[in-house]
């Protein structure tokens, strides 16, 4: 792709050990180049299904679809090679899984101390990161966009900030810990299990920008920015809050989506033996996570906030 007089590309990571990046390529009326980046495990198959199939991008001969095999937190494409890079609710993940000495919490936003101070500059570093690949790939005059969850002030919580899912990341760790109360799962294990994730203030997504001189150098800030999700920013499912079995099942289904992975392999697997132990320990989790929503509700409402970085290169 390095040799077409235009191209872009598209990061998109959708939890640890799942991610991928687009590059679209192309002159004005010529073909583009779609590449789709994941690891190994992705669901190819499906993919290009949903790319071809009735509303996917493909159109005639204007596009052709790729695929590459790779993390973004790796060069993705060739050097200078990228117009328009764009990376949605994806580059909070962290470049691999994480343990900290931190009982009481599953999630970046509780953690305080030693702990925090150890995860935050892990988080900082996997941004840094990111964005050195990005700069490597994008040629001059590109941009990238990044679009994905992010935090806000707030003189409530613990560290001041209130992070997008707060509710139902609070709720996991309910019901992970009445799990190891009555003896499910190893208390020692869910001590130290931590979601590998961070959602970024507008200020720490900015920081290296201004910090890091070959960062500096080379990006020019156009828009950094955290805003309310437009539609149900204080309750992702509020629209069935009124009928809490709908409710239950909503957060319950979304939450295995994007979590079911990460406790599987990094807390229930831990405290298992077999792998027919593990699918037990993942149906029981769900089956009170399911009962927890049903009673409790809206206690446990999942809250969006965006954070949108916009940066070009020099």
């Amino acid at each position: 792709h390095a040799d077409q007089p235009g191209n872009g590309a598209i990061w998109k990571q959708g939890a640890i050990g799942s991610d991928g990046a687009v590059w679209k390529q192309g002159a004005i009326g010529s073909p583009i180049a779609v590449c789709h980046a994941d690891q190994p495990g992705n669901d190819w198959n499906a993919l290009f299904k949903l790319a071809t199939g009735s509303g996917g991008y493909r159109d005639g001969d204007l596009v052709r679809t790729e695929a590459a095999v790779g993390s973004f937190f790796n060069q993705m494409a060739p050097s200078r090679s990228v117009a328009i890079g764009t990376s949605f609710v994806a580059s909070h993940w962290f470049s691999r899984a994480v343990e900290v000495d931190a009982p009481g919490t599953i999630w970046f936003a509780d953690l305080t101390g030693d702990a925090r101070a150890e995860i935050a500059a892990f988080a900082r570093s996997d941004w840094v990161r990111f964005l050195h690949c990005r700069a490597a790939e994008l040629k001059p005059g590109g941009y990238m966009l990044v679009a994905t969850l992010g935090s806000v002030p707030d003189e409530g919580e613990v560290n001041g900030i209130a992070a997008s899912g707060r509710g139902i990341y609070r709720a996991i760790q309910v019901v992970a810990q009445q799990m190891a109360d009555d003896g499910l799962i190893r208390a020692d294990v869910l001590d130290r299990f931590l979601f590998g994730l961070w959602f970024m203030t507008a200020e720490e997504a900015g920081e290296p920008l201004q910090s890091e001189p070959d960062l500096q150098d080379v990006f020019d800030v156009e828009t950094i920015r955290v805003e309310a999700a437009p539609h149900n920013a204080s309750d992702l499912f509020a629209d069935a809050v009124n009928d809490p079995a709908q409710y239950a099942d909503l957060y319950t289904g979304y939450t295995r989506a994007f979590g079911a992975s990460t406790l599987r392999t990094q807390l229930f697997a831990r405290c298992a033996e077999t792998e027919a132990q593990v699918d037990e320990l993942e149906h029981e989790f769900f089956r009170r996570l399911h009962a927890l929503y049903l009673r409790d509700t809206a206690k446990y409402a999942c809250e969006i906030w965006y954070l949108l970085v916009v940066l070009r290169r020099k």
